[in-house]
């Protein structure tokens, strides 16, 4: 829903449903709860199991956050909502980038990292139609013109696939509208009180070209974040040389700024009465300065002492065609989409030349051309050029029928080519990267990941209260990966010295098959000499089974045995063999009920969820390696999750959300050696034993003036930031914390305002923590018994002022 602008619900059910009849996703009419004359809550349609449905007659763990609800609670991208997800957990990784978040449903994760050779994620996030997961971590879309964000927890293999081991993210934009023209825009200017200005512009206009038959939807945006993070000046002298490094010329408050523009259009053309075709294109950039983390123990807290410039760029454009349509009493769609995302980043490495020179001495080998001694501190580089392509085509039986069902085929391609340089200056020629004066190490590398699969999933009603759902997918995935990885052979022996292939390539060692690298030698030399990337094959089936009983027309239990999956991979270290799925079976009952004469609803859901053959990134304790992945062992969670809203009275309402949760590991964890790294009972990371949320609003007349203020607090309990119990000890845990957000406002006519604070208290809620480099050396040592660990921390307090119009 458009910020600011409700529609009479009843129409929206009545064209959501018709919608859905015909395949075009609900999403297209779908509004935001608008209270009656009584004050009762409407009902939310929303298109989970790909049709449309009432919510609260969805047999399913889901929650939806409305257009209306985003609006209120001031939200423009992804950390914004999530916090107000409580099924749903995130890490930021370790340098806190925007776009680099990882998304976690119920606990199921093990910090597996954002590189070219690292796991697919345990969630699945779609934009419409599209997913757009990736091992980049999903695109985080601006908030704007959006009908409504879906969380669906647990396995969603049966109809969404591959990476839905754990749960589905949906962000379902408005579509055209042609019977009607409308627009909006929306100015925003805000302060971080200890830090930037801020705010922006968004605006939309929907424009009917031919009369109920073609309209165009246009959406535009530009926001500007402001910084908190400050680079203060810091000394430091290397043991091996004596050098000094400093940052003199680095220093500068709120450098942390970030600048995100994009627009979206939308063509809705209706052939005929029962075709209808809508074509669509998004593009979105951010920029950034600075780093996004706080060095609190050298240099204070919001505070580091970096010495390269930082700063980054996140690009990426999506394509998409959806068809629907009816052949006889069947309901057909089609939807194709394309995305492009290219990422880069310039990160301050130079803790890692620090840590290692001081336990190793390994400045004393850091030379130039002339032999001397130099600065070991290193730049890293990271490119990523990522696409995806996917179709999916379906079937639908008519939804009136007694038995009724959907089956359909899908395909996916993600080829990711990824970059990262680390370099010294004036690094000497002879131990660079061959053909890369000053760079002391490479990793060049192409991943292709693809999917196919086809399901069905079938509604049996065995009575008018009882229904039994089915659905399997059968699945194959075929996932490769090869390059270069590593150094100069004259420096260790990583890297050249492990070309495969006999000499002849551009700089005289084995041939490249990933274009500007010296060499591969990450694939397989073949018998007749040629060189292919590494591979990992698997297929299986994925199923679910549910029951839903229906006590009354408002009052719905029901039970879930479901099962989800994750594609297998490639290690890219040379003694790393390729990993397989891993697996997740759930077992869930819940209950849904609308009360108090629709004044009230109350949705719970228990839930057990076993993991087995789990994949786990780890680096041996004390070693300085490539990181490896590996199955092992299981992990279990256990939990209830819950969510109501009361309207009161028709002024005011109160909503909330909660999951208990308890995510553990039920084998030791072992990662080479007797020893575990993580023994059985382990918690796993990133994800509280507990998260809620609650937002109070009261509306209320103030002449013509229909006025509201507005109190929500998010709470998110401790987390440990790793699995492998030792690095545990050296990052300490998450601490829990508690962030509240007011606002006041009205609507008078066709003009909005609204003044609000989020982040009220100045909580400083930590996202993550890690080291720069390889914890057994960044973090405390025998050298430095408190470390190099970093905190991401959540955006200090700010005061912002919003103004809209609607048309």
């Amino acid at each position: 829903m458009t910020k600011g602008h409700r529609i009479d619900i009843r129409a929206a059910v009545r064209r959501a449903i018709l919608s859905a009849a015909v395949g075009v996703p609900v999403a297209t009419y779908a509004a935001a709860p608008v209270t009656a004359d009584d004050g009762a809550i409407q009902e939310i349609v929303i298109t989970a199991q790909k049709r449309g449905q009432e919510l609260e007659s969805v047999p399913i763990s889901v929650q939806a956050l409305t257009g209306e609800k985003l609006e209120d609670l001031q939200v423009n991208n992804f950390t914004d909502y999530v916090q107000y997800l409580p099924s749903v957990s995130y890490t930021t990784g370790s340098t806190g980038l925007p776009g680099n978040s990882s998304v976690v449903f119920r606990g199921i994760a093990t910090d597996g990292g954002l590189i070219a050779s690292a796991t697919l994620p345990t969630v699945g996030v779609y934009l419409d139609e599209q997913p757009i997961t990736s091992i980049l971590g999903s695109v985080d879309v601006h908030i704007y013109d959006v009908a409504r964000i879906e969380a669906l927890a647990g396995p969603q293999g049966t109809l969404y696939g591959a990476s839905s081991e754990a749960g589905t993210l949906r962000i379902i934009t408005n579509k055209p509208d042609a019977s009607k023209f409308s627009a909006s825009y929306d100015l925003d200017a805000n302060k971080i009180l200890t830090g930037g200005p801020g705010g922006g512009i968004d605006a939309y206009a929907n424009i009917p070209l031919i009369t109920d038959k073609v309209a165009l939807r246009v959406v535009g945006w530009y926001n500007r974040t402001g910084g908190y993070i400050d680079n203060v000046y810091r000394a430091r002298t290397f043991p091996s040389s004596g050098i000094t490094q400093t940052n003199a010329s680095l220093v500068g408050n709120n450098l942390n700024s970030v600048d995100t523009y994009g627009g979206r259009a939308l063509l809705g053309i209706d052939i005929n009465e029962n075709w209808t075709v809508t074509p669509s294109v998004i593009a979105q950039s951010s920029k950034w300065n600075g780093t996004f983390r706080s060095d609190d123990t050298k240099v204070g807290a919001l505070k580091v002492g970096h010495y390269y410039p930082e700063h980054g760029n996140d690009d990426w454009y999506q394509a998409g065609l959806t068809v629907s349509g009816h052949v006889s009493d069947f309901e057909v769609t089609y939807a194709g989409y394309y995305m492009d995302r290219t990422r880069t980043e310039h990160n301050d490495y130079a803790d890692y030349g620090f840590y290692y020179d001081a336990l190793n001495g390994s400045g004393a080998f850091v030379v130039d051309n002339n032999g001397n001694l130099i600065d070991p501190s290193q730049l890293n580089i990271n490119k990523d050029d990522a696409s995806k392509l996917s179709h999916e085509f379906r079937i639908a039986t008519p939804q009136n029928r007694r038995v009724r069902g959907i089956a359909g085929i899908f395909y996916q391609r993600q080829i990711e080519l990824s970059e990262n340089d680390y370099l010294i200056t004036n690094f000497a020629d002879a131990l660079s990267i061959p053909g890369r004066p000053g760079q002391v190490w490479l990793t060049k590398e192409r991943r292709t990941d693809i999917d196919k699969a086809i399901f069905a999933q079938a509604d049996f009603d065995l009575t008018d209260k009882l229904t039994l759902t089915g659905g399997i997918r059968a699945y194959r995935f075929d996932n490769s990966l090869g390059g270069f990885y590593g150094v100069n052979s004259t420096y260790y022996g990583t890297g050249v010295a492990q070309c495969l292939g006999p000499p002849g390539g551009p700089f005289g060692v084995g041939a490249a098959i990933v274009e500007g690298t010296p060499c591969t030698n990450l694939g397989v030399l073949n018998a007749d000499g040629s060189i292919t990337p590494k591979r990992s094959t698997g297929e299986g089936t994925t199923w679910r089974g549910n029951l839903a009983y229906k006590l009354t027309a408002d009052n719905l239990l029901y039970g879930t045995v479901s099962t989800g999956f994750r594609p297998g991979g490639i290690n890219r270290a040379g003694t790393g063999a390729p990993f397989g799925a891993d697996r997740l079976e759930n077992y869930e009952i819940g209950s849904k009920n609308v009360l108090s004469n629709h004044h009230l609803t109350l949705n719970v859901t228990a839930f057990w969820e076993n993991w087995k053959e789990v994949q786990v990134t780890y680096q041996a304790p004390g070693g300085s390696g490539v990181a490896l992945i590996t199955n092992a062992g299981g992990a279990r969670t256990r939990g209830i999750e819950g969510d109501f809203s009361w309207r009161a009275s028709s002024g005011f309402s109160l909503n909330g959300a909660a999951t208990f949760l308890k995510a553990e590991l039920t084998t030791p964890l072992y990662t080479g050696g007797t020893t575990p790294t993580a023994p059985a009972g382990q918690k796993l990371p990133l994800t509280p034993d507990f998260k809620g949320t609650l937002t109070a609003r009261y509306e209320f007349p103030v002449g013509e003036t229909a006025a509201h203020v507005q109190l929500a607090g998010a709470y998110i309990g401790q987390r440990n930031a790793v699995l492998v119990t030792s690095d545990e000890q050296k990052t300490g845990p998450l601490p829990g914390y508690l962030t509240l957000q007011a606002s006041a406002g009205g609507v008078k006519g066709n003009f909005n305002y609204e003044l609000y604070v989020t982040n009220l208290t100045d909580t400083r809620g930590q996202q993550a923590r890690a080291a720069e480099c390889n914890i057994n050396y960044c973090g405390p040592s025998s050298y430095d018994p408190v470390g190099e660990i970093y905190r991401i921390y959540i955006q200090p307090r700010t005061i912002g002022l919003r103004f809209g119009q609607r048309f």
